[in-house]
């Protein structure tokens, strides 16, 4: 496919083109300024550039942070994150080593690719976004609609990892497909409870006078099991 004569940005009036960048900018300090204490951030041997410049520059300077990463982070394959990945599969599994992995705290669930591009199944962390980014579509697992449809949907997971807290206690993490992940991200749906959900629905005639009375409703049939989302 050839490449168009004329780039669209270059149509664009001065104004509105440092309107684009200041915006792309600020998006990508966002993202970046938390994650550069990550443990991969501070650990990759990828990032070592980086990690130079920023040492030796004012780590206050906006544009002279965002100068260093567009200069001295590289394109990257899954191989530089595999063994920062593999921590969450250790056992036990410590809180303390995976902490701030590649964001801060720790990660919602483990998301699984779908071997698209290879013979096994790759692992992506999925962080909580601020909740002001919470409900955009980048995160949505069933896209907004008008009107009464019936939009199928899953609550399966792969597996769980016990997580053992600093707290003492432990918690668990799913691992399961990306929509499913931010499913249950949007309902805040953990996996701890997820037999007392299953008991909310046991009933035929109970599930059959909800779907009747509140359309919008979830219904679950618990972990490993089918869910359809009714959205009015």
């Amino acid at each position: 496919m050839s490449r168009p004569e004329t780039d669209l940005l270059d149509t664009l009036s001065a104004e509105l083109s440092q309107q684009l960048k200041d915006r792309v900018d600020r998006a990508l300090l966002e993202f970046i300024r938390p994650n550069s204490a990550s443990q991969f951030a501070q650990d990759a041997p990828e990032l070592a550039k980086f990690r130079e410049a920023i040492a030796q520059g004012d780590p206050k300077d906006n544009l002279e942070f965002l100068r260093s990463f567009r200069e001295f982070v590289p394109t990257t394959n899954y191989e530089s994150y595999r063994p920062f990945i593999a921590k969450f599969f250790t056992t036990p599994c410590k809180e303390a080593d995976i902490k701030n992995m590649f964001a801060p705290g720790l990660p919602y669930f483990l998301a699984m690719s779908s071997m698209t591009s290879g013979k096994s199944v790759k692992i992506f962390p999925k962080y909580r976004p601020p909740p002001h980014l919470l409900h955009h579509p980048l995160y949505l697992a069933l896209p907004p609609s008008e009107g009464i449809i019936l939009s199928p949907a899953s609550l399966k997971y792969s597996q769980t990892l016990q997580i053992d807290c600093e707290d003492g206690q432990s918690k668990q993490m799913t691992v399961c497909s990306v929509s499913t992940g931010f499913l249950r991200m949007a309902m805040n749906w953990d996996p701890e409870h997820d037999n007392e959900r299953l008991d909310l629905w046991r009933k035929p005639v109970a599930s059959l006078f909800l779907a009747h009375a509140y359309p919008q409703l979830t219904f679950s049939a618990g972990a490993n099991r089918s869910i359809c989302d009714f959205i009015g």
